[in-house]
């Protein structure tokens, strides 16, 4: 037995160990020089202690001691170097600059006579792309997580025609909607779709389909759930709110947030995109700025309960892929989006990106659902 606790004592030494040499490369390349040291010499107190210490008092004392000096060196570096508050979710007006420019391009691939469409919300500004025929029926689609509303390109084919189109970015993400203070978004399922209803009705919209994408597709749940009347149907992709947010998907972003190289932003974009390289090619600049420019201030989305998802009964169609890492194992989330009465759910060999991924096959299945044929 204090074999065993001996090695497992050794091995959350050196976890600890590990995770602190992290958090001093991330104050290094913060140019925080001082917190750097600071906790490099905490690292160096697990390493080495000075022997007189060790002959002055007993065994027992010296290691007291010696934790005792460790604790006093974290204690100094949670009170010295407290992060400064928060006032933005771009790293840098660079940065911002970079993401505005990527945007414009992907803005490149919807119909020319696009709108830009800003609207006031208690949080900031609200930017929405706006298409189609504004005879047509509302839809309104809202997008993944790291993504914006410029990323359903791939998808406008089988909606220009029937829809006026509203796609909407997320506040507090890196995109054209803007929070007026970083510390204050939406925090829960009620606050996010409050926003999102005052949106629909800043711009006319009494009732429509809504499709949601990843974190969009939890924020598309909320809105659901709290305000039935005003979502006819909802088309789900690869959607937050069903399963769990795994801890891997944490550590990821964060990763790549803290460090920001080229072979750490590669290895999580080739985590999140998958291995289309379609996927890559139209959206990984996009994705790498996100990762080095911004720090975004967004409520986690957690799993809807059976409760509340059996109280939507409209019809929901769902996609899920088979090597999603952020929604987990495909069969696990189909049986947990069973509670919903009325829904059709469709698994596709994909990564994340599904709709980006499978755009004809999501495209076709899409049309038939909202209009009753394939397109």
């Amino acid at each position: 037995m204090s074999t065993i606790l001996k090695y497992f004592g050794l091995i959350l030494k050196w976890i600890f160990i590990i995770v602190l040499l992290l958090f001093a490369i991330a104050t290094l390349l913060g140019k925080s020089y001082l917190q750097t040291l600071l906790l490099l010499l905490i690292v160096f107190a697990f390493f080495w202690w000075p022997a007189a210490i060790a002959k002055k008092w007993n065994k027992t004392k010296a290691l007291v001691i010696r934790i005792a000096f460790i604790i006093i060196l974290l204690l100094i570096n949670f009170i010295a170097f407290k992060p400064d508050p928060k006032t933005s979710i771009y790293t840098s007006e660079s940065g911002k600059g970079e993401l505005y420019r990527i945007y414009d391009e992907l803005q490149t691939k919807w119909p020319d006579d696009t709108e830009d469409i800003y609207i006031n919300i208690e949080y900031g500004k609200v930017h929405v792309l706006a298409c189609g025929e504004k005879t047509n029926p509302p839809i309104v689609l809202l997008h993944a997580a790291s993504m914006g509303a410029h990323s359903w390109a791939e998808n406008l084919p089988p909606l220009l025609p029937h829809f006026r189109i509203y796609s909407i970015d997320n506040v507090g993400e890196g995109n054209k909607s803007e929070l007026a203070d970083a510390t204050r978004y939406p925090e829960n399922e009620k606050e996010i779709a409050d926003l999102y209803v005052h949106i629909l009705d800043e711009l006319g919209v009494e009732s429509a389909a809504v499709l949601g994408a990843s974190n969009g597709g939890f924020i598309a749940q909320c809105l659901t759930y709290f305000y039935p009347q005003k979502v006819e149907k909802l088309a789900l992709f690869g959607p937050m709110g069903i399963t769990q947010l795994s801890g891997a998907s944490y550590f990821m972003l964060s990763l790549a947030t803290m460090y920001p190289f080229g072979f750490i932003r590669d290895w999580v974009e080739n985590w999140a995109f998958g291995a289309d390289q379609n996927v890559h090619q139209k959206y990984g600049e996009w994705f790498s700025c996100i990762l080095t420019s911004t720090i975004p201030s967004v409520a986690q989305p957690v799993p809807m309960t059976n409760v509340q998802k059996q109280n939507m009964d409209l019809p929901v169609l769902l996609f899920l892929g088979t090597n999603d890492p952020i929604v987990g194992n495909a069969d696990r989330a189909k049986e947990l989006a069973g509670d919903y009465p009325n829904i059709q759910i469709e698994i596709l060999e994909s990564g994340h990106l599904i709709a980006v991924e499978h755009a004809n096959t999501i495209n076709n299945v899409l049309a038939d659902f909202l209009l009753g044929f394939e397109n």
